[in-house]
């Protein structure tokens, strides 16, 4: 049970924290990697400056790696990696959270890179300066973001064609989970917005919080083709009322498995009878560990969320 609620607990700090992120990952090897230049000029570090022994300190940190194959370079993960299963056998260097860790741990692995998140983790920046380690800010907040980040690390640590793949078979994924339909004219602009899929994702539910314009989470419904109702909101995350929902009138609510909340709880609800979502039936439950992670698998939970809104 403590386990549990520690789960539950991070997957909604790992979402919170994100309010205050740009889209702009951070990386002290700029000076020796920089992203494709203009004209195709293609610019990798040397053979011998990859890293050869990383410290991953989040769970999509360490899929990654694995998912281009750079999974012999990692020497500690943090806690909760649990994907691939493998992943979750190499030592583990502290939790997520930044007040579980701290900078003589990470040494005691003998690092040659921290992949870090930013928000949790940048306040190590300094001590692994210090010690002329190398870092990478992690910082996706949107699909677009992720893919960047995956090429980013397939350059910085030798899996270039490793990660190129990786991300063009997510593109493919993503082009079959929702195509978006010709712009409408503006006799049609009332019918297209009527007839788009509402979707309500419950992030938590005392208070109540949901998914801001700004969040992965409306990124992700919106390459699965549906309408966040509360993608007006500036926040990522943001706390909601109860009024506001029911006003709103969600065709789909997602709720997180972590929550341990049923559709019957929902239903229960006082006032939530009138809900679309609730009047048809349409109340899912999906994996947060999944929607929160900001990895390769996100490919596979739009295609996912995608065939759910089509049901």
């Amino acid at each position: 049970m403590k386990y549990t609620v520690r789960k539950i607990a991070l997957v909604v700090l790992m979402l919170v924290l994100s309010m205050s992120l740009s889209a702009k990952s951070k990386k002290t090897f700029t000076k020796k990697v920089k992203k494709y230049a203009k004209g195709g000029i293609e610019k990798t570090v040397p053979a011998q400056q990859y890293p050869k022994a990383i410290v991953t300190l989040s769970p999509s940190a360490a899929e990654i790696l694995y998912a281009i194959g750079a999974q012999d370079q990692i020497v500690a993960v943090s806690e909760f990696t649990d994907y691939p299963p493998e992943a979750a056998e190499k030592p583990v260097v502290g939790g997520f959270d930044g007040k579980t860790l701290s900078i003589e741990t990470i040494i005691s692995f003998e690092p040659d890179f921290v992949y870090l998140t930013e928000g949790m983790h940048n306040f190590l920046i300094e001590s692994l300066d210090s010690y002329g380690i190398k870092w990478y800010l992690s910082n996706p907040t949107s699909i677009t973001a992720i893919e960047t980040e995956i090429l980013d690390i397939g350059e910085i640590t030798g899996h270039q064609d490793e990660a190129a793949l990786v991300v063009a078979q997510m593109a493919e994924k993503l082009s079959t989970a929702y195509a978006p339909a010709p712009e409408k004219t503006e006799e049609d602009e009332v019918e297209t917005l009527d007839s788009t899929i509402k979707i309500y994702y419950e992030v938590w539910n005392s208070p109540f919080m949901s998914a801001g314009a700004s969040s992965f989470i409306n990124d992700i419904i919106l390459h699965a083709g549906g309408k966040n109702i509360f993608d007006d909101l500036t926040d990522a995350y943001p706390m909601v009322s109860e009024e506001s929902i029911i006003a709103r009138a969600p065709d789909v609510i997602l709720l997180p498995k972590s929550t341990g909340i049923t559709a019957d709880d929902v239903k229960a609800r006082a006032g939530w009878s009138s809900i679309p979502a609730v009047e048809n039936n349409r109340i899912f439950i999906v994996d947060d560990n999944l929607y929160s992670r900001p990895a390769p698998r996100v490919a596979d939970v739009i295609l996912e969320l995608a065939e759910l809104l089509n049901q």
